[in-house]
Parts: structure tokens; sequence; C-alpha cells
């Protein structure tokens, strides 16, 4: 099991790392916290974020 830094995470997103901060904060993308809880570093499982990923994948959009 291959775990991601919020970096790798970001990246792989195309988002920035303080977006992906607070996903895991506001329970939206599951995340594991390898540091304190004053200074939390986060990891995330790669089947955590292709789940998030499969989630969110918009398969039929309709046109006007």
């Amino acid at each position: 099991m291959q775990t991601l830094t919020v970096v790798e995470v970001a990246e792989r997103l195309k988002v920035r790392p303080e977006w992906v901060r607070k996903a895991i904060k506001r329970k939206e993308l599951r995340g594991h916290n390898v540091g304190t809880k004053a200074r939390p570093r986060y990891r995330v499982r790669e089947d955590v974020l292709s789940a998030f990923i499969d989630a969110r994948t918009v398969n039929d959009i309709e046109r006007d």
C-alpha cells in the first residue's frame, strides 16, 4: 500500500497543497496524520485518492 504526501496529492490533482489539507480537515478526502496534533503531516493512500477521483468523475454532461 503506497501512501502519498500532501504535495504529491496536490500535484496529481493539479491543486494547491493547502486545498488538499483543507479537504482532509473537512473529511472530504481521507488522510492519516503521521505528525503531531500541533504540527500535522498528512498522508493519503493511493487507493483512497483513486476512489476520491472516481467519485468526482463526470461521465455524461448535458449540453444546452
